[in-house]
Order: structure tokens, then C-alpha cells, then sequence
């Protein structure tokens, strides 16, 4: 069974599409579950994905991880998912693609480390990242 994903934005800073980045995370949910990292490993019945602006992701970040700079995204797993919208917003642009898909990524990316993937290695990160981008693309593809 899917969880629930609940939303909030929480930051002023940028003009997001609410609406479609939902609707991209919702297309890419069952593909996230449908691959776990770790064997049988699944979602809370909640996900709670909120977006924040750079100084209260900068803040989450150093109180938790001890980095009081700002990130993109920070997943506890009790199924919470922040994402820093002014950072993924700075992604995108370096990665020339729009802000919203680089949230929905960031979500994406969230969804994975509940799932059990990780990237603290050099070979970990690889792994998540080409599963959080083929992901993506089969995503923008149902939307």
C-alpha cells in the first residue's frame, strides 16, 4: 500500500508549482516502491515532504547533521522529507532544467533513503542517483 503524502510550503523565496510537482512525486511514487534498497523495507503510512527556505533548511541542517549550511534535502526516517527550495532551485539552474522538477527530485531523493538507499559513498551515491534520475524521467513521462 502507497502512503499518504502530505505537503506543505513553508518558504516564500520561490514561486513554485505546488500542484505539479505533487503531481510529478505522485506518478513517481509507486517506482520508488516498487525497487527498495533494502528487501522489504517500506514506507511509513505517512510521508510528510515540506518545503523550506535557506535559512530554515540551514538551520534543520546544523541542529541535526551539524552543517549549518543550506542543502537541498534532508530525510529523517520517521518520514519526514525537507527540502530546501532556494538550493534545489540553484541545482536546477546549473543542471539546466526547471525548478519544479528539481523539487520533485529532491522528493524523489527523499523517498529513496526511506527506502534504503544511500549516498555516502562515491558507489552509493551513484546507484541512488541514476535510480532517482531514471525515476524522474518515467515520471514526467505519466504527468
Amino acid at each position: 500500500m502507497l502512503p499518504t503524502l502530505l505537503w506543505a510550503n513553508r518558504q516564500r523565496a520561490l514561486k513554485v508549482d505546488l500542484p505539479k510537482i505533487r503531481r510529478i512525486v505522485e506518478v513517481a511514487l509507486p517506482l520508488c516502491v516498487g525497487k527498495p534498497r533494502k528487501k522489504g523495507l517500506t514506507l511509513p503510512p505517512e510521508v510528510e515532504i515540506t518545503l523550506l527556505g535557506e535559512a530554515a533548511i540551514a538551520k534543520v541542517h546544523g541542529e541535526f547533521l551539524e552543517d549549518p549550511t543550506p542543502t537541498d534535502v534532508i530525510t529523517f526516517e520517521h518520514g519526514e522529507i525537507l527540502i530546501g527550495v532556494p538550493i534545489a532551485a540553484a541545482n536546477a539552474k546549473k543542471f539546466r532544467h526547471p525548478a519544479d522538477h528539481e523539487v520533485a527530485l529532491c522528493a524523489i531523493h527523499g523517498l529513496l533513503h526511506l527506502l534504503g538507499y544511500d549516498d555516502l559513498t562515491e558507489k552509493e551515491r551513484v546507484i541512488m542517483h541514476a535510480r532517482q534520475e531514471e525515476i524522474l524521467e518515467e515520471a514526467l513521462k505519466g504527468v
